[in-house]
């Protein structure tokens, strides 16, 4: 059962902007962040963690940077990544890098809304779901939509591949 979440209208985050002037159809949820991981969303709002999708920055062997999108309840596998992005290898960005290269820090880091574009690797399994939760572009604040819609905003930055994988599997 889903918890009761708070929906508040006085956030306006650049990523909520965004979406708004491309119209596309959206809820926000805001809760009390301090750890800032995916799991917190989950116990804060009851939102399921498989749909809470967690936006990473990771970087190619070519230095070009990319966003991750990846189920809560599941973990990037890098060499799968790599391959579907055409790279030899892929890494995790640096710490200090994440809000030099998107505009947001960590724990917040929104594929909308991003300082400069950037390509954006959705995981396949996203879609079969009716709706997801990303950043909104700060702690503690989501924005719910479905990943169609958010397929049809990032229009050409958008590919999708299966890269994702359940803890502990290899």
């Amino acid at each position: 059962m889903t918890k009761p979440f708070k929906v508040q209208n006085e956030v306006f985050t650049r990523a909520l902007k965004e979406l708004s002037e491309a119209r596309i159809p959206y809820r926000v949820m805001t809760f009390k962040a301090e750890e800032k991981s995916a799991e917190e969303v989950t116990r804060e709002t009851g939102f399921p963690l498989a749909r809470v999708v967690k936006t990473l920055l990771v970087q190619g062997a070519s230095k070009r940077y990319y966003l991750a999108l990846c189920p809560g309840d599941r973990q990037v596998n890098l060499k799968n990544l790599a391959r579907a992005m055409g790279e030899k290898t892929v890494d995790m960005a640096k710490k200090e890098e994440v809000p030099k290269i998107t505009g947001y820090f960590i724990g917040g880091v929104s594929p909308i809304g991003t300082h400069r574009p950037l390509q954006v690797v959705l995981e396949q399994s996203i879609f079969g779901m009716p709706e997801i939760a990303i950043s909104a572009g700060q702690w503690g604040c989501q924005v719910i939509l479905r990943p169609s819609d958010l397929r049809e905003f990032l229009g050409s930055r958008a590919m999708i591949a299966s890269f994702a994988q359940a803890e502990g599997e290899n």
